[in-house]
């Protein structure tokens, strides 16, 4: 008898050619899956932010520098002789998460709008992760160096913009003027970390992982560390500050409010506390975002006209 034609040989062929398929419909899924997540990219290109733009009627800039290798790109509209207004957005994200302010025809033709596309995401060096909050806001600084108003910028974070742009308040006070901070990840000790996030860090595992999710991860698994290195710098902020944040947020805790109590006594700042609100500011309650600036704005024009 051929040995090969034994039921057990048979068998043993049968598995083989199974767990052959098997690895092979394994593998082209997770392909498939790679392919699909990587259109959660979070992030706007040119060619879109000016069809964006021009279905507005706005006029757009579109504007790139770099730092050592690292570029950064950001946009702006309006007169760069208008007092300056930076939004800088959290994790995941790109510059179009404010693009709605930049066309707002409450803001525009009073200031001169910016949204910048932090480091590691959007087209600034996307994939390229900057886990220092220090590094980020010296980063950005170059955009508040072209501010020509001849005032102060006003600085507009939401989530983990929020302790980006108060950094760049504490390192280079003299070029900021006031803080919009919405729904700020900035409690070192209530910094929320889910389950997910450890395996997504594998390496095994990183590869499926679409880049902008991955970059925020990274952040994410380094924030606490990050946050209690800048937590001595929130006392000596003296500046203008409007702190919003909801009692229904459920990735940035409600309770990072009593931190900022506690941290932010240099001045005290403007509370804007809703029952119902979750975390996405910008675009559930943008209007509490538009008064602290327009407030702002207003501040800047009374005392240039002094």
């Amino acid at each position: 008898m051929d040995p090969e034609k034994t039921p057990k040989k048979r068998k043993k062929n049968r598995f083989k050619k199974w767990a052959k398929r098997l690895l092979i419909t394994f593998v082209i899924l997770l392909i498939l899956i790679r392919v699909a997540i990587s259109f959660m990219s979070f992030r706007m290109s040119d060619r879109k932010v000016k069809e964006y733009f021009a279905s507005k009627d706005i006029e757009v800039k579109i504007q790139r520098y770099k730092v050592g290798a690292r570029e950064v790109r950001y946009v702006e509209t309006g007169a760069d002789t208008l007092p300056m207004v930076l939004f800088v957005h959290g994790a995941p994200g790109g510059l179009d998460a404010f693009k709605e302010f930049l066309v707002d025809n409450a803001l525009v033709g009073k200031a001169h709008l910016v949204s910048v596309d932090r480091p590691g995401y959007g087209y600034s060096g996307y994939g390229n992760t900057e886990k220092s909050i220090a590094q980020q806001a010296a980063l950005i600084k170059p955009i508040l160096e072209k501010n020509k108003s001849g005032s102060p910028a006003i600085l507009v974070g939401h989530s983990y913009g929020g302790p980006v742009v108060g950094k760049i308040a504490m390192d280079y006070p003299k070029l900021v003027h006031s803080l919009v901070l919405a729904a700020p990840a900035i409690d070192p000790a209530n910094e929320k970390i889910f389950w997910v996030s450890y395996p997504a860090n594998w390496l095994a595992l990183r590869w499926l992982v679409p880049t902008a999710m991955r970059v925020a991860n990274d952040e994410k698994l380094s924030h606490v560390a990050e946050l209690t290195k800048i937590k001595p710098g929130w006392k000596n902020l003296t500046l203008p500050i409007t702190y919003i944040h909801g009692k229904k947020d459920m990735i940035v805790p409600f309770a990072n409010t009593a931190y900022a109590q506690k941290m932010m006594t240099g001045m005290k700042p403007d509370w804007v506390i809703d029952d119902a609100m979750n975390h996405f500011v910008p675009w559930s309650h943008p209007q509490y975002i538009r008064k602290a600036v327009l407030k702002y704005l207003d501040q800047i024009n009374a005392q240039t006209s002094k």
